[in-house]
């Protein structure tokens, strides 16, 4: 797609659009930078609506709304991660990964179940991990045949597996539904 092709599509003008972006690339990387911010909007959310809940209902919440776009939209989503690979600086992919992983530090450290001296940002960055290369990747390779049902059951049983062995308290007496 070139230039004029956006301009006529967005109803501007070439110098309104060089006032705020440098290329394409550019839009493309804040388009998508855009899409995800609503994703951490949405896990914020998650984040104030389940606070006192045991730590597995907290990571199900959370879960879910990391993964509900990307999963709805299983091929738009698809074809964002794969430009976002290409048009993303590094620094702005750190920083949102670090947003995404503080979130689940918040999500481990201020409700019920975590043990005292656990470590936390790195149970953090495994459960984020895990969350963001399944989904990712999953669309990536298979996009237009994806179950959401059976990847959401696969990354929860990968979530919930890893945190279990880091909090077995939290996980010793919860009953999962299947």
């Amino acid at each position: 797609m070139s230039i004029r092709e956006v301009i006529s599509v967005a109803g501007v003008g070439a110098g309104s659009f060089y006032e705020y972006f440098s290329s394409k690339e550019t839009l493309a990387a804040i388009c998508i930078h855009l899409r995800i911010k609503e994703i951490a909007a949405a896990m914020r959310a998650s984040l104030m609506k389940s606070s006192g809940a045991p730590l597995p209902e907290r990571v199900d919440a959370l879960l879910a709304a990391q993964t509900e776009a990307p999963l709805l939209e299983a091929e738009q989503w698809s074809a964002l991660f794969l430009l976002e690979r290409r048009v993303s600086r590094i620094e702005a992919f750190r920083k949102l990964y670090a947003e995404f992983v503080q979130m689940w530090s918040e999500l481990l450290a201020t409700g019920p179940g975590w043990p005292d001296g656990a470590p936390i940002h790195e149970a953090a960055f495994a459960a984020h991990s895990i969350a963001y290369g399944l989904v990712s990747q999953a669309l990536i390779t298979r996009a237009v045949d994806i179950d959401p049902v059976a990847l959401q059951r696969v990354l929860r049983n990968a979530v919930h597996g890893y945190l279990s062995l880091q909090a077995p308290h939290a996980y010793r007496l919860y009953r999962f539904d299947v």
